[in-house]
């Protein structure tokens, strides 16, 4: 008997916690939840994410129901891992890189669970957290290979039926008529939604380890069958009416959705025929999930640590989401009337192109004495606060414009200029064939590198408490007659104006 005056200790039970702790993971992380969501409601091919994050929900539902009077044991190796992953994703967030911090939501999820509840009931969320996936658009990269295959396999057969065809890239000539395999007919689609189903009806069908994988490895094989059999179905329809066929002159998307059934019907039959039979005596049930063991009791506070990281997150995107900042534009550029002359008007044959910039300076300075006369043009561009669409480093961003240019593959870089920072530069030859040295940097609150990739992360670091000004700087310079002369022309005028150019951006004013 207790003592009088003494109150039973309270112990965390695991079911109750995986539940609270989804819950404040969805709401702690809303930036990445809101934008899946419209993904989801945009996207053709992903529609089917609402769905996922049901079936998602529901199964770990029901694995904290099973656990549910289980002592949670949390976990200092969970704890350091979720620490970890929300700082990655609030480096993500601030850097607006989407796909970064939306795959890190499920993993972050799971850390907390493992954080709070133990390593046993982590390993028993894994599989319902990491279904989320499957609506993730990570699948796109997929795209390309799936893409090429379906333009190889096409051609094969169509020379094996004794059809002629000729393939340009995705392309499919025929006699009568041609065809385009673009990115909807290379079966993505059939590909992630029937991995998705897989993994569900191997779960259902309690397959496990080795068993599950060859089930799943066979029902993706299987959805790209079905997407190759669509394709040929509709070509050779096309060859055998000279283009008339329902199918090529009307629609095709039912014959696709008829051929996914199918494939679902057959992957669904596959599991059962594959599922383990169940034992002689004893409950399937039993067999297949084992009773957990109670484990001793456990502090209740060391659930508290996941849930203080989470909501120190949410506090941390809430009052950055309500951040104003101030616009920044760069300053003026600097007059030069000696060795170089300027600033003087851009030429349109040059005009790089950064949607979003706060502002941006064009300009032209011209050495007409010393070692190397030419005429070198400048761009910069600054941002403040950067979001999706108005960013340093994104894809729509180019310093080849205006016009369709070209530039070598692989793209090398070389470093121009022997002040620091070094610029780095390459060539490229615009759309009415001249060829031209172009050079960059990027500045982050008066950081600075060449490197894409480096500009977004350090942007992200430097942005979790506020944002931080930030700018790119360009010149060109046209070859006449190759670009060795550009080149020294470019270092020159680098090592001569950086220093006034490198004070007109924002960071370095806010220094002062």
């Amino acid at each position: 008997m207790a003592s009088v005056g003494t109150m039973p200790r309270p112990e965390p039970r695991v079911g109750a916690l995986m539940i609270v702790l989804a819950a404040i993971a969805v709401a702690a992380l809303w930036p990445s939840v809101a934008s899946l969501a419209d993904f989801w409601r945009t996207t053709h091919d992903y529609q089917h994410g609402f769905l996922v994050a049901l079936v998602s929900v529901v199964w770990l539902a029901l694995v904290a129901r099973r656990r549910w009077r289980e002592r949670a044991q949390p976990s200092v190796a969970g704890a350091l891992l979720l620490a970890l992953l929300l700082a990655g994703w609030l480096v993500a967030l601030t850097a607006n890189s989407l796909i970064a911090h939306q795959l890190l939501l499920p993993a972050i999820t799971w850390a907390a669970i493992w954080a709070a509840c133990g390593w046993a009931p982590a390993r028993a969320s894994l599989a319902p957290v990491a279904y989320l996936y499957f609506a993730m658009p990570v699948w796109d990269y997929a795209l390309p290979v799936l893409q090429w295959l379906s333009v190889f396999v096409t051609e094969t057969l169509l020379h094996a039926v004794g059809i002629a065809a000729r393939v340009q890239e995705y392309t499919v000539s025929i006699p009568g008529g041609t065809f385009q395999i673009i990115e909807g007919c290379s079966g993505k689609r059939y590909f992630m939604v029937t991995l998705a189903v897989a993994v569900l009806a191997a779960a259902f069908n309690h397959l496990r380890g080795r068993r599950a994988i060859v089930f799943v490895l066979i029902a993706g094989a299987l959805s790209l069958l079905a997407n190759w059999l669509r394709i040929m179905i509709v070509i050779v329809a096309g060859y055998l009416t000279d283009m008339r066929s329902y199918l090529v002159a009307v629609e095709h998307i039912t014959l696709g959705n008829v051929i996914f059934v199918m494939l679902l019907a057959i992957v669904f039959l596959i599991a059962r025929r594959m599922a383990p039979r169940a034992p002689a005596s004893g409950s399937p049930a039993t067999e297949n999930f084992p009773a957990v063991p109670t484990p001793a009791a456990a502090s209740p506070w060391g659930a508290i640590l996941p849930l203080a990281l989470l909501a120190l997150t949410f506090a941390a995107t809430r009052a950055r989401a309500t951040t104003s900042s101030v616009d920044v534009a760069p300053g003026e550029l600097p007059l030069a009337t000696s060795t170089w002359q300027g600033p003087l008007p851009a030429r349109a044959a040059w005009a790089p192109a950064f949607p979003g910039a706060v502002g941006e300076r064009r300009a032209a300075y011209v050495s007409a004495a010393g070692a190397h006369p030419g005429v070198v043009e400048i761009y910069i561009g600054t941002y403040g606060a950067q979001h999706q669409g108005r960013e340093l480093v994104q894809y729509g961003n180019t310093l080849l414009a205006p016009g369709p240019w070209h530039r070598a593959w692989p793209q090398v870089t070389r470093p121009l200029g022997s002040s620091q920072p070094e610029l780095a530069s390459f060539e490229a030859q615009s759309a009415n064939g001249a060829r031209w040295l172009l050079a960059y940097l990027y500045d982050v609150g008066g950081w600075r590198t060449n490197r894409d990739a480096l500009a977004q992360l350090a942007y992200g670091v430097r942005s979790i408490r506020r944002p931080a000004p930030s700018a790119i700087v360009a010149l060109a310079v046209r070859c006449h007659p190759d670009c060795g002369a550009a080149r020294a022309l470019a270092s020159a005028f680098w090592d001569d104006m950086s220093t006034q150019i490198l004070g007109m951006l924002p960071s370095e004013r806010a220094n002062r």
